[in-house]
């Protein structure tokens, strides 16, 4: 098992594993971060859907969102991460009204952390956009497509476009190159030990690092 492999190569095991590991697996799963771009992302992957108000979805394809973008994300979301777990349950109770009535509440929550509904064995490397994605992986998707992942130091959390973030530059840098920062190590060992090809994405230097969809 790939994932046993990344686990252990951190001195974890696959025995620490949630129940619910693996269940998932023939589907397929868009990881949505919340990067100033996750929508443009998202239209550019086919995901958007102009019916009645307007809302995400691409048939087929669970939806998994990153920390507090479950807050504006108008759709049917399977699964929710966070880092803080303990933040989870207010980023979903502050959700727009009208959502209660279009969508159904995000069906599971994960962290690396105890305090979500499921917690897997993984010590928070590499951003939460990377637990996100190994929890993913964990859940048996066979494809993982990153929409709003870019890892730059663009903005996030829907904060302004001048507001800048240290992915590139500090949080998951990685070593320096003749462009600016190359890839972030733990980004590195999961898609050497873990991915298997099947994660891809839509923007920034993860596209740069793992292809884009076709």
């Amino acid at each position: 098992m790939a994932l046993g492999d990344w686990l252990l190569s951190y001195g974890y095991s696959d025995r620490e594993l949630p129940r619910i590991a693996g269940t998932y697996t023939g589907k397929s799963l868009i990881v949505c971060g919340d990067g100033i771009g996750v929508w443009h992302d998202l239209e550019l992957f086919g995901a958007r859907h102009d019916h009645e108000r307007g809302k995400v979805r691409k048939c087929g394809w669970d939806i998994m969102t990153i920390n507090k973008l479950v807050e504006v994300m108008p759709a049917n979301i399977e699964h929710i991460y966070s880092n803080q777990p303990r933040l989870l349950e207010k980023f979903v109770a502050a959700r727009r009204c009208e959502y209660t009535r279009e969508f159904e509440t995000p069906r599971n929550s994960h962290s690396c952390m105890a305090g979500a509904r499921h917690h897997w064995p993984f010590g928070g490397h590499g951003t939460s956009g990377l637990g996100a994605t190994m929890v993913g992986v964990g859940l048996g998707y066979d494809q993982i497509v990153l929409c709003g992942v870019p890892l730059d130091d663009g903005p996030h959390n829907g904060e302004p476009p001048w507001r800048k973030t240290a992915f590139a530059s500090a949080e998951a840098a990685g070593p320096k190159t003749e462009n600016g920062t190359g890839e972030d190590g733990h980004w590195k060992r999961a898609r050497l030990l873990a991915f298997e090809g099947k994660v891809k994405s839509m923007s920034g230097r993860t596209r740069d690092w793992l292809g884009a969809p076709e």
